[in-house]
């Protein structure tokens, strides 16, 4: 879907001999006929990115640019999404209001409040639920963090104040009537409402000065590549190095066609190479968004460009051209100052990240806990039977294509083992041991993958991962299968759609390997919680009812 960051506008200058009528006209056709070209050809982008699978060879290989640094080989230092920030507050803020009550209630020993527990956890998730509103003023957490600091203690009071008394109201229906309005009561909620200002106030003072480190060290920027070389792209870079240098940072500058032609000096010192280039940059560093500069009217060279970068998971916008930089940009010191245009998302939102991973890492540690006898069960027959290491660690593919170590029961001799899996099992493979066959047969080889899951590296239910050494009939997996890349988007899983339809243990067809990824997509494309869910019950299903596996 495409969508506008930012409409405002600047104000234009009335020329000698023109109303202001004839200019504010005139602003408005130009500003139609950017929508027009845009919207045309974004139209096609959305159509060809669509309807197309395959990745087209963008330039012959004589015309690309070599690359004149190596991509970094990790980030310089850690990412942190500005989003958290409001995630942070929030639970620093209710923390802070139940410990203000704790301890207005134990600076009052002679009071027994009549609120029993049920009661009270009612009234603080009242409370929580309106402390926590939605922010409506379109600000992002890092702008609020930037308003002055008397500001944002005012701000942190009043959201605190009404909160509260919206809790006491609760309190008091909630309480029998006999109680509601008697002294000792109404001292601890006084005392309570005025520790919790206190209380928010602080947390939000701590907060404030750990965003200004994070700031200063440059964690909060939003981490962007562009796509071109070109005037537009000079234009593009000189504003986000003028404007938005404190929350931006461009990583490099890329484009297939330069080679000889980048005569800006800022340019040229962050050409990182060609689009391949760019991809296997995204592997090793983290990259939010691809902004492409190209004038919109080379709508099939920003077809052709879309169709390769879609493989990375990022966000991919294109920039404005000349009028939108003459109308579209405002004041502000971020990417909002943009009216960019997204063409190309990330699968799943922030808010659906978080929620993922909390129920992942639940799960996971439950797990770990719950089947500790099963574990150490395991691990002693493996030890009787064959010797060598309980576990064994293979390099796989993980999200965004990046290599992670998955940790599995060893179920072959220690001498066959493969770290990057050069080749795939098959049946009656001599190389399984006793108990090996017993683990394969019910997946109990897979459960330590629990700890991937802890580790934040998989996910328990996603595309399962593959060898990075995988080859499916002796061609690499992604010559098979163009869109192979896409799959990468989120974490891998322990169990996923696929295996649920089929398609578990050795890929040994290139029609198995195209299968596999169609449902990976369908599933990255069609997620939820509760789909989540019903793998995970389906996955009980089939590795009872399996007796194949090897």
């Amino acid at each position: 879907m495409i969508s506008t960051q930012a409409t405002a506008r600047r104000s234009l200058p009335t020329l000698p001999g023109l109303t202001t009528e004839d200019a504010r006209d005139a602003a408005t056709a130009r500003v139609t006929t950017l929508q027009v070209d845009a919207e045309r050809t974004l139209a096609l982008v959305g159509a060809e990115v669509s309807a197309v699978s395959n990745v087209i060879e963008l330039d012959p290989p004589q015309s690309r640019l070599a690359p004149t640094r190596r991509p970094a080989a990790a980030p310089v230092r850690p990412r942190i999404d500005p989003r958290s920030i409001a995630l942070t507050a929030g639970c620093a803020e209710i923390a802070a209001i139940a410990a203000a009550g704790a301890v207005a209630y134990w600076l009052q020993p002679n009071f027994h409040t009549p609120l029993d527990a049920t009661t009270t956890i009612t009234a603080l998730a009242i409370m929580g639920m309106v402390v926590r509103r939605p922010n409506t003023d379109g600000r992002t957490p890092a702008d609020v963090m930037r308003r002055p600091l008397s500001r944002r203690l005012a701000d942190g009071a009043l959201r605190t104040l009404w909160p509260f008394m919206v809790t006491v109201l609760a309190i008091m229906l909630l309480v029998p009537a006999e109680h509601s309005l008697r002294p000792p009561l109404t001292h601890w909620l006084s005392m309570w409402a005025m520790l919790a200002v206190g209380c928010v106030c602080a947390s939000r003072v701590a907060m404030s000065a750990t965003v200004a480190f994070w700031r200063t060290r440059g964690c909060l920027k939003e981490r962007v590549a562009i796509y071109g070389t070109g005037e537009l792209a000079e234009q593009l870079l000189g504003h986000l190095q003028d404007s938005c240098a404190d929350t931006v940072e461009v990583v490099g500058v890329f484009d297939d066609r330069a080679r000889g032609r980048i005569t800006s000096v800022d340019l040229r010192n962050l050409a990182m190479g060609t689009t391949e280039d760019l991809i296997a940059m995204s592997r090793h560093r983290d990259i939010d968004r691809v902004l492409v500069a190209l004038p919109h009217a080379a709508a099939d060279r920003v077809v052709q460009i879309v169709k390769k970068l879609r493989l990375m998971p990022v966000e991919i916008s294109l920039a404005p051209d000349q009028v939108g930089f003459d109308l579209g940009c405002n004041e502000e010191d971020d990417l909002s100052s943009l009216p960019l245009l997204e063409v190309h998302g990330r699968p799943l939102s922030f808010g659906q990240v978080l929620v993922k991973a909390a129920v992942d890492r639940s799960l996971a540690m439950l797990a770990l806990v719950a089947g500790a006898p099963v574990f150490l069960a395991i691990a002693l027959a493996i030890k009787l039977d064959s010797r060598g290491p309980v576990f064994f660690r293979q390099n796989r593919h993980g999200f965004g294509d990046r290599v992670i170590g998955v940790y599995k029961f060893r179920t072959m001799t220690a001498a066959a083992a493969e770290p990057n899996g050069e080749s795939q099992s098959r049946p009656n493979d001599p190389r399984v041991t006793r108990v090996g066959k017993f683990l394969r047969c019910w997946s109990l080889d897979e459960l330590p993958q629990v700890l991937n899951v802890l580790r934040g590296e998989m996910s328990l239910v996603g595309p399962r991962p593959h060898a990075i050494s995988m080859q499916v009939e002796e061609r690499p997996n992604r010559d098979i299968v163009p869109d192979y890349a896409m799959r990468h988007h989120v974490k891998p899983g322990i169990t996923g759609w696929a295996q649920i339809n089929g398609y578990h243990g050795p890929v040994s067809t290139e029609e198995a390997l195209r299968a596999r990824v169609r449902y990976d997509i369908e599933y990255i494309n069609n997620w939820s919680l509760w789909f989540d869910f019903q793998i995970m019950l389906l996955t009980l299903k089939t590795v009872l009812g399996q007796r194949h596996a090897y």
